[in-house]
């Protein structure tokens, strides 16, 4: 019983550390006009990897009729991967 109360204490303490190791990956940042929306790719390990992922995700969008999209890398944690933004 107390291995499985250390495994359980293992598990989370791994967990916490896999989390903040995200803290600071990279993703691909796309905003678009038309949807008026922001998404977010990811996560890479490396600017470079993200980079080199940033043409297919363009690509995907702008065959699904995006339109005035833009893209750059950032690196962080985004609160969340698709974000809607209303036009008022």
């Amino acid at each position: 019983m107390l291995a499985i109360f250390f495994f359980c204490i293992y598990f989370v303490f791994l967990c916490l550390i896999i989390s903040d190791l995200k803290q600071n990956a990279w993703w691909v940042k796309v905003v678009t006009q038309q949807p008026k929306c922001t998404y977010y790719f990811g996560p890479f390990d490396s600017q470079e990897e993200a980079m080199a992922n940033k043409g297919g995700y363009l690509q995907d969008l702008e065959t699904e009729g995006a339109q005035q999209v833009r893209a750059e890398i950032e690196q962080g944690k985004p609160r969340k991967l698709t974000i809607f933004h209303d036009s008022l």
